[in-house]
């Protein structure tokens, strides 16, 4: 079971319980259709009470009241709390050349002859793009690769990624 991050509590809003939350998904209501759990995997349940605004990222900045938080002492204490819900929970995509970012962490990297090189580790995200981590299998002096690596996730790095199969293929300079 993969455990996505939809969203984090960010701060308390107000004196009855209300949190401000930073949510990860693309429709921020789908925070309320989805069974949610904290780090400990205790669940969550939340109403969604106003949508403020985006982040610099463009994530939404959500205010929310949860299932037996009361008061402002309670949100406060869940302040920098991570949520989640488990992959399963999203809708199977129709389009062969759409993926979920979570499904590429664990795929085989492969060159175009099939030859593996080894697997993504990590799906790196710091604001200016997303990159893949990457474990090779060995270090490569002559393409001066490390053990890990990361390349921009870009046509010009990546070929085929075929989730179901399991692999992406890489197009090392």
């Amino acid at each position: 079971m993969k455990k996505i991050l939809v969203a984090k509590i960010i701060s308390a809003f107000g004196i009855k319980g209300e949190v401000n939350l930073l949510s990860y998904c693309k429709n921020a209501k789908d925070l309320e259709k989805f069974p949610l759990f904290d780090e400990e995997n205790n669940a969550i349940k939340l109403k969604i009470k106003s949508k403020n605004k985006k982040d610099k990222l463009g994530n939404f900045i959500l205010t929310a009241k949860i299932k037996n938080v009361n008061n402002r002492n309670q949100s406060e204490a869940l302040r920098g709390k991570e949520v989640f819900t488990n992959r399963k929970n999203f809708d199977e995509l129709k389009n062969k050349n759409e993926f979920y970012q979570i499904d590429l962490i664990g795929l085989d990297v492969v060159e175009k002859d099939g030859k593996k090189l080894g697997k993504v580790l990590n799906i790196l995200n710091f604001g200016g793009g997303i990159s893949l981590e990457i474990e090779f299998e060995k270090e490569n002096k002559t393409l001066n690769l490390t053990k890990i690596e990361s390349f921009p996730f870009k046509k010009e790095f990546f070929g085929e990624v075929n989730v179901k199969k399991g692999f992406i293929e890489i197009i090392l300079p």
